[in-house]
């Protein structure tokens, strides 16, 4: 297969597309020259080409993601200062090569494999709970922030000791790391090169303060007891990069999945009915626990199909490490290539009406990871797959036995894309009692450039 050269004046406009609305942009292109397409900087001359690819084709993303050695991860944001912590704060797992990234992904592996998860379901039941009694009903709640809020309390008691007082500072900073992440640096992006000093002494802090205690469910304690692959102490880069990696994974992947299946329900009433019966007749008025949960296919459905339509990172980076070829073309080292993840995820003949939420398609569909582009795919495959879902599950099962969910009439949603893609604009939920009558509004605003929805509510 060889790339649709788009040129050096489409190219052009590509790129200026791409830096206002990156997601339409690389949809667009892909639909109108196909899954595998050649962007020409600026630049670029004959005799010195300087190109980008951009690819939505599975085998092409099987090779690029099972390639490690020859495609490394690279940042599609902006980067930091050179020589500061906001450079060093960036140095996560998805940074590490070779035996580093083998003995740190082996480190912590344990406490993320299924058993340990699962047996944490009670504790993540609790916590979630405790959260949703917590909300005001009957008026309108920002969206984003009380699933920041879930997602934040969820990973620091799960993942990180249970350590509030310290945790909480750091996610708030880590969550200002995310919304600054861009190509273009904007006001965002200032203040984070003026809180990264703050946030990476707050991790090294929390750290020191960790180590002779060691807690094998705990990613800062596992990190700040154990060795680096060549029998040192972890650096602080390490230390930094690492804990930024494991919050920003576990927080900010579930506040945006579970911002976007909230919105996608309230779109699709007669699903949500569904799975509130469901959950209703599995829990009984019990608690939420992970055999209950297990009888509700339709809540794990849900939520598989909320992360196809809107992945947590809808685009990646990849460079080659030296020549190698791509398809049918010759790459150089260094160039880059850009994955359409979003796009992999709509693939019409694997997910028929691809732009639809119909959580009933995964009743009979395993796609591949390099089919389901949420976690990863490849030996840098996400290794919080399985804590993630169970994250996912439990905060949505307890929100919706918990309390109905409606959106504001004249609900406008639009989308950003940073690292991660979440729902943008003045975005609020109203949460009601159980038992009492709701009223679903139809949401408008950039979101639905993304999706199809329902002709009526």
């Amino acid at each position: 297969m060889l790339a649709y050269g788009l040129g050096r004046r489409r190219s052009l406009g590509f790129i200026a597309r791409f830096l206002a609305d990156p997601l339409v942009t690389v949809r667009d292109a892909h639909r109108e020259h196909g899954p595998f397409l050649q962007i020409d900087y600026p630049h670029s001359t004959r005799a010195n080409p300087k190109r980008l690819f951009v690819v939505a084709d599975t085998g092409l993303c099987r090779t690029l993601l099972s390639g490690t050695e020859t495609w490394v991860n690279v940042q599609i944001n902006m980067a930091g200062r050179k020589n500061h912590a906001s450079s060093r704060l960036v140095y996560g797992m998805t940074r590490l090569r070779g035996l580093r990234h083998e003995h740190y992904r082996k480190m912590f592996l344990p406490p993320l494999k299924r058993s340990p998860v699962l047996a944490m379901a009670p504790k993540m039941a609790s916590i979630a709970e405790s959260l949703v009694d917590g909300w005001p009903v009957d008026i309108p709640l920002p969206l984003t922030k009380i699933s920041a809020q879930m997602a934040k309390h969820l990973a620091i008691g799960l993942l990180f000791g249970d350590d509030s007082a310290r945790g909480l500072p750091v996610a708030n900073m880590i969550g200002s790391l995310m919304t600054a992440s861009w190509i273009v640096p904007g006001p965002a992006y200032v203040r984070w090169i003026l809180e990264a000093p703050k946030l990476e002494r707050a991790i090294l802090t929390w750290a020191a303060e960790k180590r002779g205690n060691p807690d094998a469910q705990d990613i800062l304690a596992l990190l700040a007891n154990n060795l680096d692959e060549a029998g040192n102490p972890p650096s602080p880069q390490l230390i930094g990069g690492i804990i930024s990696f494991f919050f920003g994974a576990a927080y900010d992947t579930c506040l945006n999945a579970l911002s976007w299946a909230m919105i996608l329900l309230t779109q699709h009433p007669a699903i949500m009915t569904r799975l509130v019966a469901e959950l209703d007749a599995a829990l009984d008025r019990g608690p939420v626990t992970m055999s209950a949960l297990d009888r509700v296919p339709l809540l794990e459905s849900t939520v598989k199909e909320a992360m196809r339509l809107f992945p947590p990172v809808p685009l990646l980076m990849r460079k080659a490490t030296g020549s190698t070829v791509l398809g049918g073309e010759d790459v150089k080292r260094g160039e880059r290539v850009l994955i359409g993840g979003m796009l992999i995820n709509r693939d019409p003949s694997l997910y028929p009406e691809p732009d639809r939420f119909n959580p009933d398609r995964w009743s009979n569909l395993k796609p591949s990871p390099y089919q389901y582009l949420v976690f990863g795919a490849g030996g840098h495959m996400c290794p919080g797959t399985t804590f993630g879902y169970q994250m996912m599950r439990i905060a949505l099962a307890t929100i919706l036995t918990k309390r109905s969910v409606e959106l504001p009439v004249g609900s406008s949603i639009g989308h950003r894309l940073a690292v991660t893609h979440r729902p943008h604009g003045k975005v609020e939920v109203i949460l009601r009692p159980r038992g009492g009558s709701i009223r679903q509004a139809r949401a408008n605003g950039r979101f639905r450039d993304l999706v199809a929805l329902p002709d009526m509510l």
